[in-house]
């Protein structure tokens, strides 16, 4: 009898020879059809006798690999127990049956149907219940908003910030081009519903896409750099001064060259015409840079005054110097000395103020004239 001696081996050869060379057809083609009397039909009885009349069975032998346990075959009653029997059932259904690249199962509409349509109906009521269950056992590396909606509560800020980043990341942008995308059009409310990731974008970040993208890059971007600021954003202390200050850094101007720069006219309302803010800086400012840098004219009108005051105890002390130097000499009488010690560390003392002032008056008309 043929199949007397190593008869797993000798049945593959026959299986596949029928199947490759005469059918030219392919395992999977074969399982599809789920014919019963394949192997009967083709005169292979004694194959499909070996096999328990099996077809799958009949054909992993043959096809080790190409053809999967469960398919249209029942499995043993334990082999869903193990995990990775399961996981590897999923991962069959999504991507050899459904077509699903797992990169796109955000945008996938798998549902229990499908599991029951592939034979799976046993294993997916058994052990998950859930869809998404099912799909996180088979990719744990997927993030959770991948396998299906998740409870408005899921959301914190840090889940919120990595699926900002996974956004961004899908689409391929830089992070430094992302205003660049909102300007052009391709970064709006529907970026992130393609995404599966409306009730975030609605529900957390209240439709604001700043929010969203400070939520991921805190502090990186500016309000404005997103679309328009509502009017009463303007009324907060600091705000304009903020605003103004990104413009000129945006212009070349350091905080320290500000306030030199708009009395040489260097820096004028001109420059903010550029700028998707500069109507709404010049119409809360009245057209007046002095108002929207004030900080930085404050802070100089107080380092005047400062100095002010550090020359006139400079004078002050002068006077005092000739006075007790007579008067040193006069009550001390023999301790002259220490008088005369006492009187050159107040020397220094002014001379010290007086260079201070002095180089900070040369270095701010250096500055001017290299300007």
């Amino acid at each position: 009898h043929f199949l007397s001696r190593d008869p797993e081996k000798r049945c593959a050869e026959l299986t596949r020879f029928l199947v490759r060379e005469i059918l030219e057809s392919s395992p999977q083609d074969i399982m599809e059809a789920n014919e019963e009397t394949f192997f009967l039909r083709h005169h292979l009885q004694n194959v499909y006798r070996h096999f328990n009349y099996s077809l799958n069975r009949a054909l992993r032998n043959a096809f080790p690999g190409e053809v999967p346990p469960w398919f249209n075959s029942r499995t043993a009653a334990n082999y869903w127990e193990t995990p990775q029997n399961r996981a590897e059932a999923v991962r069959w259904l999504v991507e050899e049956r459904l077509g699903i690249d797992p990169a796109a199962l955000h945008a996938a509409n798998i549902n229990r149907t499908d599991f029951a349509a592939n034979g799976l109906s046993y294993m997916f009521n058994t052990f998950y219940n859930s869809v998404s269950r099912a799909l996180q056992e088979a990719y744990p590396d997927r993030h959770p908003w991948e396998y299906g909606k998740v409870p408005l509560e899921f959301w914190d800020e840090q889940q919120s910030a990595l699926a900002v980043q996974w956004v961004v990341g899908q689409k391929g942008w830089a992070v430094e081009d992302l205003p660049r995308m909102v300007a052009e059009g391709h970064f709006h409310r529907k970026t992130f519903s393609e995404l599966g990731l409306a009730t975030l974008f609605e529900k957390v970040f209240s439709r604001n896409l700043y929010r969203a993208v400070n939520c991921a890059w805190p502090g990186r971007f500016q309000p404005w750099e997103f679309g328009r600021v509502p009017g009463e954003y303007w009324q907060e202390p600091g705000q304009l001064f903020g605003a103004g200050r990104w413009i000129a850094e945006k212009e070349g101007f350091s905080e320290g060259d500000i306030v030199p720069a708009i009395r040489q006219k260097r820096f004028t309302l001109s420059h903010l015409k550029g700028y998707s803010i500069g109507a709404a800086l010049r119409r809360f400012c009245g057209d007046s840079l002095e108002k929207i840098f004030a900080p930085l004219f404050w802070r100089e009108a107080r380092r005047v005054r400062q100095d002010e005051k550090l020359m006139r105890k400079a004078v002050r002390l002068k006077r005092r110097q000739g006075i007790r130097n007579v008067l040193d000499y006069l009550l001390h009488g023999f301790f002259v000395h220490d008088a005369r010690l006492a009187e050159q560390r107040q020397r220094r003392q002014v001379e010290r103020i007086e260079q201070r002032i002095r180089r900070r008056l040369r270095d701010e008309d250096r500055s001017d004239k290299s300007s």
